[in-house]
This record gives C-alpha cells, sequence and structure tokens, in this order.
C-alpha cells in the first residue's frame, strides 16, 4: 500500500559517489524528500531488504550490474516501486530498453543543475501520484466487483424471496376458496363459534396449536386458550360481527403474526347464526417481507452512491435499471430510460470490439472489462470502461447484464499527450542536431570552396548552392515552429469551404486556378487544418510541373467522409504513394506532406494518395465518424475558384 505522506523516502543508486552526496544534499535543502543512497545495484538490493521507499531513481551505467537489470530484476520479484533512469546515456535503444523493463520515467543527465534536480523531483512526485492514482484505481475496481457480487448475491436472494412469497399468498388464496367446510386441510386454523364463544366445530389445526385435538376443544369456551387481554379484544370483535354481519380482518399478534378474520355464517333468514374464524400464521411471510425491504434499501444506498455508471439490460439491450449517475451522464432522466432499449452512439470499429466481449462471457468466465469511445449528442468524443458481468439461467443461457462504467476520457488524453510530447520532441531534436546541422556543414564547405577557388564562373555557382541550402535551413527551421505548435490547441469544427479557400493565397502561383467545390461541410480537426490545405496546394505546384488547376472536393462514404485534393501535373509514381508521406522522403525535405499527416492524425484523419501516375495526384482525406458532420443552410454554396 502506498504510504500517505508529504515527505517520500527515494533510494538513489548510482556508482558515482560526488552525485549521490549533492541531490542528498540537494533534497534534504529542499525539505520534500528523503534520500537514501547506493554505490551499485547489488547495495541497492540490501537497501530494499530493509526498507520501503517511495520511489527509486538509477544510473544506467554501473559496474557489474547497469541500471535496466537492476530494474528488470526488481520487477521479477513483484515489486513495482516507482523507478527512474537517470543517465548521462540519450540513446535511443537505452530509452526503449528502460520503458520495456518497467521504467516509469527517463531523465538525461546534463543542463543546467537546479534545472535538472527541479526536474527530478517534479518526475519523482509525478510517478508515486501516477503509483498512486493506479493503486487508487485497483483499490476501486476490487470495492466495485465486491459490490457487483453482493448485490448479485442479494438479486438472488430477494428472487427467491419474492418467489416463496408468491408461493404463500397463492396457498392462502386456495385456503380461502376452501374455508367453507371445517374439515377440508387448510394452511389456516379454523373455528366455528356460536354467539358465547363456544367451539362449534373445527379444523385439526386450530387445536393443535395449544397442542390439543379438535375432540378436546368441541363444546368448549374458546376463550380459555388465550390470556386474559386476547379473551378480551376477541369477544369483542365476535360481538361486531353477530352485530353487523359483517366480516373482520385483521392481525393478530400473539406467539406470532397472524391473519386473523372473523366471517358470519347466515341462516336461511339471513341473520348470523355463527362465525367463522380463520386464523393464519404469516410470521415467515412478515419476517420474508422485511427481509426484502431491507435487501431492496441496501441495494439502492450501495448503487446509488456510486460515482461510476451502474445499469441492468436484458440480452436485446432493453434496461431495466440504471442508477442516477448514469442517467446524468447521458442527459436522461430514469423513466425516460425505464424498459426501453437504448444504445448510445458508439463507433463502428468500437461496437465490434463490445460485441465480441460480450459474445465471449461464459458462466466460468461471466466477467469482463472493456474500453471504448463515445459520440456524446454534440459530436465529442469521449472514452469510457465498462465492467461487465453477464448473469445466466440455470441452463447457462444469458438472462441479462450487469454494467458498471466510469468516464476515463482525461486519463486517456493524458496518457496521450505525454506520447505525443515525447515524440515531437525528439523529432524536433532529430531536426535541430541532424538535418540543419548537415545544411550548415554544407554551407560552410560551400564558404570554403567560394575562398579557394575564385573564377569568373564558379562563384555563381557556389552563390546558387549557398541560396539553395539557406532555403532549406529556413523551411527546416519553419517546420519546427509549425511542428512545435501542432496540438498545442483544443480541437474544433471547422468550416471545410472556409480553410480550403483561405489555404490559398495568389503568391503560390499566378498560372494555378483552384476550384473549391464543397457544400457546409464542418470538419472537426486540429486548429492548424488550414496548413494540410496550404502544403497540398505547395506540394501540386513544387512537385506537378505541369499543374494549371487544382480541385477540392467531398463525398460522403455511409459513415466516413472523404476529402479529394485533385491536380493535373504528372502525379507520383506508384513505388512511391506509401511513402511520400514520411519526412525524409521526397525531392525536397519531405517535411510537408509529414506534416500534413501529423495534423490530420491528432482528431483520427488519415491521408493517402490514390492519383493516376502521369495524369496528376488525387489525395484523399478520410475522416472517421463522429468527426465530420453537414451545416443547417438555407441552400448550399456555389463552388468556388481561384486564379
Amino acid at each position: 500500500m502506498l504510504p500517505d505522506t508529504n515527505i517520500h523516502h527515494i533510494l538513489y543508486v548510482d556508482d558515482e559517489e560526488m552525485l549521490l552526496n549533492v541531490t542528498q544534499l540537494y533534497f534534504e535543502r529542499e525539505g520534500s524528500c528523503s534520500i537514501d543512497t547506493a554505490g551499485s545495484a547489488e547495495e541497492g538490493f540490501r537497501k530494499l531488504e530493509a526498507c520501503q521507499y517511495d520511489a527509486i531513481i538509477s544510473d544506467f551505467e554501473m559496474p557489474e550490474m547497469n541500471g535496466i537489470e537492476f530494474l528488470s530484476l526488481l520487477r521479477s520479484t513483484g515489486d513495482d516501486t516507482p523507478f527512474i533512469i537517470f543517465t548521462g546515456k540519450g540513446r535511443e535503444d537505452v530509452v526503449i530498453d528502460a520503458i520495456n523493463a518497467g521504467a516509469d520515467f527517463y531523465i538525461r543527465k546534463g543542463g543546467q543543475p537546479k534545472a535538472q534536480f527541479a526536474e527530478l523531483l517534479n518526475t519523482i512526485n509525478k510517478a508515486i501520484e501516477n503509483r498512486r492514482a493506479k493503486y487508487e484505481i485497483m483499490l476501486k475496481n476490487q470495492e466495485i466487483e465486491t459490490a457487483n457480487h453482493e448485490l448479485t448475491k442479494k438479486t438472488d436472494e430477494m428472487r427467491l424471496n419474492l418467489n416463496e412469497l408468491i408461493e404463500s399468498r397463492n396457498q392462502l388464496q386456495e385456503s380461502v376458496q376452501r374455508a367453507r367446510s371445517l374439515l377440508d386441510s387448510s394452511v389456516s386454523t379454523i373455528v366455528l363459534l356460536d354467539r358465547n364463544g363456544i367451539v362449534l366445530d373445527a379444523n385439526d389445526g386450530y387445536p393443535a396449536r395449544f397442542g390439543k385435538t379438535r375432540e378436546d376443544i368441541l363444546g368448549t369456551f374458546v376463550w380459555s386458550l388465550f390470556p386474559e387481554k386476547i379473551s378480551e379484544m376477541q369477544k369483542k370483535r365476535l360481538e361486531h360481527v353477530f352485530a353487523t354481519g359483517k366480516a373482520i380482518k385483521t392481525e393478530l399478534l400473539w406467539q406470532g403474526v397472524w391473519d386473523y378474520s372473523c366471517h358470519p355464517v347466515l341462516d336461511t333468514n339471513g341473520d348470523v347464526q355463527s362465525v367463522t374464524v380463520y386464523a393464519t400464521d404469516i410470521t415467515k411471510r412478515k419476517q420474508m417481507e422485511n427481509d426484502i425491504r431491507a435487501s431492496e434499501t441496501l441495494y439502492r444506498t450501495v448503487v446509488e452512491d456510486q460515482t461510476e455508471f451502474v445499469c441492468r439490460f436484458l440480452p436485446d439491450g432493453t434496461h431495466i435499471f440504471t442508477n442516477d449517475a448514469y442517467c446524468r451522464y447521458f442527459g436522461k432522466t430514469r423513466q425516460e430510460l425505464k424498459r426501453v432499449k437504448f444504445k448510445p452512439d458508439i463507433p463502428k470499429e468500437d461496437l465490434k470490439e463490445i460485441t465480441r466481449m460480450f459474445q465471449s462471457l461464459t458462466p466460468d468466465n461471466p466477467v469482463a472489462t472493456i474500453e471504448h469511445r463515445i459520440v456524446m449528442p454534440g459530436g465529442t468524443i469521449r472514452w469510457q470502461q465498462w465492467s461487465d458481468r453477464a448473469i445466466f439461467d440455470e441452463h447457462g443461457v444469458v438472462t441479462e447484464y450487469q454494467s458498471v462504467g466510469r468516464d476515463i476520457t482525461e486519463m486517456k488524453h493524458a496518457d496521450e499527450a505525454i506520447l505525443e510530447a515525447n515524440n515531437k520532441l525528439n523529432l524536433l531534436s532529430s531536426i535541430t542536431r541532424h538535418d540543419i546541422l548537415n545544411q550548415l556543414t554544407v554551407l560552410m564547405m560551400l564558404e570554403e570552396f567560394l575562398k579557394e577557388d575564385i573564377t569568373e564562373e564558379q562563384p555563381s555557382t557556389y552563390v546558387d548552392a549557398i541560396i539553395d541550402v539557406t532555403n532549406k535551413i529556413e523551411e527546416q527551421i519553419q517546420f519546427t515552429h509549425d511542428y512545435q505548435d501542432l496540438g498545442q490547441n483544443k480541437p474544433g469544427w471547422q468550416n471545410l469551404r472556409g480553410v480550403a479557400d483561405g489555404a490559398f493565397t495568389p503568391p503560390l502561383s499566378k498560372d494555378v486556378r483552384t476550384f473549391i467545390d464543397v457544400e457546409g461541410i464542418s470538419v472537426y480537426a486540429d486548429l492548424m487544418f488550414e496548413k494540410v490545405f496550404i502544403n497540398l496546394y505547395d506540394n501540386a505546384i513544387r512537385h506537378g510541373k505541369s499543374v494549371t488547376q487544382i480541385h477540392v472536393s467531398f463525398r460522403n462514404d455511409g459513415s466516413t467522409g472523404i476529402i479529394m485534393v485533385e491536380d493535373n501535373g504528372i502525379g507520383v509514381p506508384t513505388d512511391m504513394k506509401d511513402k511520400i508521406f514520411d519526412r525524409r522522403v521526397g525531392s525536397n525535405t519531405g517535411l510537408g506532406l509529414f506534416l500534413v499527416s501529423e495534423i490530420l492524425k491528432i482528431t483520427g484523419i488519415t491521408i493517402r494518395e490514390t492519383g493516376v501516375p502521369g495524369e496528376g495526384c488525387r489525395f484523399e482525406i478520410i475522416i472517421p465518424e463522429g468527426n465530420w458532420r453537414y451545416e443547417t443552410r438555407v441552400a448550399p454554396d456555389p463552388p468556388t475558384s481561384h486564379s
């Protein structure tokens, strides 16, 4: 269990003693962490045997056992303490090995010390919080599973109690129908009394209540069988029936709970001749009713207090129960969902996985967990996690399902944001260190050639090359600026025509005409969506050679929307169609089409080239269901063109 304290106890393993000392000094001054140090992995294991830590920091390169080997061995023992690789090694394979071995974070040593230690402290806190959050989620899931088990058990008990109650009620109704004959067997005790309370007749059950036979009580006063207080009460009821000719029905509390009734027996003149008293022991039934009410109260308390969504539904989707959290999430009332086949809007690909999951449930494996997307009424995509349980009858046939779910959109977005940020940092670092450095090397070499080989012809050749290299550097720097901005703002709905129109500016080419032929379509995309069209127009003009027109259109392919950007240039060779979106492919730097695919990928949009070589390019931008919609307009916009 994770400790609940503000002072984190950290183990730092490194073979560099001075670095251990200065790190320990820094964190002690900060006051938020207590640091233990170890000079090797072996010493680290000895420390771990003697003490429990909130997190572990380890160098990579250490004698005898490196940091990743230390981590792998630690994880193999079942220890899941947050683990941070803190090393000067920056190779990609080291990072991958660290993550595969179970490292929570990887930090490269170097840079300004205070900033380095501040980053390390922040990473420690983040790793501990992440592990605590995972632990709390695990505990919550265990609580939910326990609650589900108890709910199912209580439901089965309630169903059994209800069946018994119905059976008892049926027996009582049948006994009333047979009660006119004292000799008939009955679940009730029956006695026939005259005006004075003398027993005229009884069934076997009545005297048996008092340990007597029917013959023992015939001709005796019935009041002798009861305490005085009960006898006085019963006398008044008997007198009332004789006086009014009306039956009395009540409950009698004496040695249990009795369903008690007095019915007049009329003679041929319509006068009350005698009274038949029926007394049925309903103590068990009352207890069952109380138990059922208590079970229902417990069920409501457990389910309604949950922040998770809880529902029960039949195999055909008919909902038979929903808690308040479920109703609030989908904007429905409980009455609107009762006995209704309610199905949220789920993307087709996710719906296939959900169907496959439900089909996999069996009596031996009745529970499964799944994560999937859902399209909210406004078109927003959110993520949910559900724990689904199938309830089977005695023949192994599913009778209903019980599901407990929660919204995990923010957690999904956080995971995606971390991954995307790491990818962007790696790419920007590569361009800065490698691509631009290569161009600068070429530039410096050309300058040296220019100094050494000054003739009338050569300088102009070198100058042209220098200008070309300079332009490439400028384009690479502009790409890093655009790529850095990618995903910084939340995606939104954008008018397709406005974006396609705005992307075309006259300086692109005075000899190229564009035809924008799209109706009122909105696309849910990154706010850099316009740069997609800017780069596609630029790509057509740069590489199409003979391009004189560009055509933008849209078609609805079932639930999928497809934007087509076509030109009449030379097209793309067949062997290059799957490569042109890679960063280093192309006759220029290859960054434009790569940026296009990265912008689209943020909201799940893809792009492909399907043109015919020699006849022109045709880029198809494929928009998944839920990420495009028709706008409400009085009349469709006419096609527009630019020249």
